[in-house]
């Protein structure tokens, strides 16, 4: 299966005018063992820890390459470094505010540029949005807490050690 990955992921970088080089094969090969939403620093830190040399500039090099052509999606969630991740279709993110974990949201139109603006500012290649809020495991984890601070002679009050 991770020939079959590399193969597809040669057959991409080659469409996209790109030379296929050791980088960029590791970087888009530990987004994809390592899922989820991570900094360049947690993919070069992934790749050490799995015995494979490469710089960090080389490995911020490829993700930013890997981005700009489509094959690692970029999510710039705000403060802080940008969020990279292997993906097959475009879409949204979702960043709580209490415990800071970043989620997927579906796109409804499933391409980009997805929204247009009011405006002719010129050609738009993309439009990423960014929502915010509590996720259900806070706002769970929350009614637990608030549910055991009321209990009769204040039985489980202060006893909450959430993560959110």
């Amino acid at each position: 299966m991770a020939g079959e990955f590399a193969s597809e992921v040669a057959a991409r970088l080659r469409e996209a005018g790109l030379r296929i080089t050791r980088p960029r094969l590791a970087v888009t090969q530990a987004l994809r063992a390592m899922g989820g939403h991570h900094t360049a620093d947690e993919v070069h830190a992934y790749l050490v820890k799995h015995d494979v040399t490469l710089s960090r500039m080389s490995v911020y090099n490829s993700l930013v390459a890997l981005a700009d052509v489509g094959l690692v999606l970029r999510a710039d969630v705000g403060r802080g470094a940008i969020l990279y991740e292997q993906a097959d279709t475009w879409h949204h993110h979702f960043v709580c505010r209490r415990c800071g974990e970043v989620s997927d949201v579906s796109c409804i139109v499933g391409d980009k540029p997805c929204l247009t603006p009011l405006e002719d500012v010129g050609l738009i290649d993309e439009a990423q949005v960014l929502f915010r809020g509590t996720c259900h495991r806070c706002l769970n984890a929350n009614a637990t807490s608030d549910d055991r601070q009321s209990a009769p002679d204040g039985a489980g009050a202060g006893d909450a050690d959430d993560e959110c």
